[in-house]
């Protein structure tokens, strides 16, 4: 079995780290069953993609990138009679 890490973040996203690989997934590279070895809270960190939430990119192509609230196709509203 190979052994991951769990680590959750504030914004309660959660990682899988991998702490070592069993021989198996070594010689094969198929993965197995994931066995937890150790759980981490990282009270103090929040993922990219929350913080890129918070505080948006200055790049100049940032703009150009879809996000998926911006594929919300605008509601058509029918007058009422």
């Amino acid at each position: 079995m190979c052994n991951y890490i769990y680590k959750e973040l504030k914004c309660q996203h959660h990682y899988h780290l991998v702490e070592s690989w069993c021989p198996k997934y070594i010689a094969t590279e198929r993965r197995c069953t994931p066995t937890i070895v150790s759980k981490q809270y990282w009270g103090d960190d929040i993922c990219a993609a929350c913080r890129e939430r918070q505080q948006p990119s200055n790049h100049p192509w940032a703009k150009l990138i879809r996000r998926p609230a911006d594929r919300a196709a605008p509601q058509a509203s029918v007058p009422a009679q």
